[in-house]
C-alpha cells in the first residue's frame, strides 16, 4: 500500500524519480537524516512550536516514521528534541491528499516540476471550517532526488499576514524495495 501522495502519484502517471517512488510506495518505514529548519518572526516561531516543529538549527537530527493507521498513515516527524504527528489520507473524490494535525485538516496536491515533485496546498480548515485565503498557508515544498541518490527534500510554508512560518530542508537514505 502506498501512501496519499504514491497514489496520487499513480492515479496522474506522474514520473517521479525513483527514491521518491519508494519512499511514497512504502507502507511504513522509520528515515533518518538532518535537516536544517528555519523559523520566521515571533508570531511564526510561536505557532510552529505549538504543531511540535523544531527551533531553528543548523544541522538538526531528523527522523520520519510512517506505519498504517485506518484508511490512511500516521507521520511522527522528530526534528532534534521537538516532535510532531500528522495523519495522511488520500481523498480519491477530490483527487489529493488530506493531512491532518489535530483540528487542522489540509488539503495537499502535487505536481512534477522538472524532475522534483511539488507539494501545493490547496485547502485548510480548521475543526471543519474552511479558512479564507488570507488565512491559508502557502507552500514551496520539494521532494527529488539527491546527486547521490537520497531523498531531499525541502518544506516550506508562509503566511500571508506573518510571511514565513517554517521551513526544513534535508536528506535522508530510502533502502532500495524489496
Amino acid at each position: 500500500m502506498s501512501d496519499a501522495f504514491g497514489q496520487i502519484i499513480a492515479d496522474k502517471g506522474l514520473n517521479v524519480p525513483a527514491v521518491v517512488s519508494r519512499f511514497h510506495s512504502a507502507s511504513s518505514g522509520r528515515y533518518h537524516g538532518r535537516a536544517r529548519v528555519e523559523g520566521g518572526n515571533f508570531a511564526a516561531r510561536f505557532l510552529t512550536r505549538l504543531a511540535g516543529f523544531s527551533a531553528p538549527g543548523e544541522e538538526v537530527e531528523f527522523q520520519i516514521t510512517t506505519q498504517p493507521q485506518g484508511s490512511g498513515q500516521l507521520w511522527s516527524r522528530q526534528f532534534g528534541r521537538s516532535s510532531t504527528t500528522s495523519h495522511l489520507s488520500y481523498d480519491r473524490v477530490r483527487g489529493c491528499a488530506v493531512e491532518r494535525f489535530g483540528p487542522l485538516q489540509i488539503q495537499l496536491g502535487v505536481r512534477m516540476q522538472g524532475a522534483v515533485l511539488a507539494v501545493d496546498v490547496l485547502r485548510v480548515s480548521l475543526l471543519g471550517v474552511p479558512l479564507p485565503k488570507w488565512l491559508t498557508p502557502k507552500s514551496a515544498s520539494r521532494e527529488f532526488e539527491t546527486p547521490s541518490g537520497a531523498f531531499g527534500f525541502d518544506i516550506s510554508a508562509t503566511l500571508p499576514a506573518i510571511g514565513l512560518l517554517i521551513r526544513y530542508q534535508g536528506v535522508f537514505e530510502v533502502p532500495p524495495a524489496r
